[in-house]
């Protein structure tokens, strides 16, 4: 049993230490997100002629929530002016939020420049507004989303080496050098 857990431990630290770590961690994040964005948009164009504010009111008597507390009420009140063409609205906005995200966590899988370049633009764009936010309501998700679209931009500006064509790029090619050259 102890060899088991010795063979899992270094398998961990192995893929722990590879050079492109981070970069995968990055491309899973995306690709969850997409994927909870395509099922947001799903959810909406299934949800287009049904009575979202009665569906959120069941759905807060069957989770045991108080309908009472204010965030609470404040969701089941901007359900009341859900239009179907509002619905629409966030099916789309969802489906091309997915799109952008499974596009670049492709091109990250498969380390294209462009897709590195598209990924620190996008994720940047997005921080002002989650500043905004976070100064406007602060929560501790508004924090944690901010850490880590800040985490993913400075990543990937620190280590633009794993797109330089090759299997690791620069980073391969550096742990080469005889030491006297580093």
């Amino acid at each position: 049993m102890s060899h088991l857990v010795e063979d899992a431990a270094r398998v961990v630290e192995r893929e722990v230490t590879r050079p492109d770590f981070g970069l995968r961690v990055i491309i899973v994040w995306k690709v969850v997100k997409g994927c909870l964005l395509l099922a947001v948009a799903v959810s909406a164009f299934a949800l287009i002629h049904s009575d979202l504010h009665r569906l959120g009111v069941d759905l807060v008597a069957w989770l045991g929530i108080d309908a009472a507390r204010p965030r609470v009420e404040h969701l089941l009140a901007m359900l009341t002016g859900m239009t179907p063409g509002r619905i629409v609205g966030v099916g789309v906005g969802a489906c091309l939020l997915a799109a952008l995200m499974f596009l670049e966590s492709w091109g990250l899988h498969r380390r294209l420049i462009w897709a590195e370049w598209l990924t620190v633009i996008v994720t940047a764009s997005l921080i002002p507004l989650e500043v905004y936010e976070l100064v406007s309501d602060a929560s501790l998700g508004k924090v944690l989303t901010l850490v880590a679209n800040g985490a993913i931009v400075v990543y990937l500006l620190r280590h633009r080496w794993l797109f330089v064509p090759g299997r690791i790029g620069r980073w391969w090619k550096a742990r080469r050098k005889a030491p006297s050259e580093r």
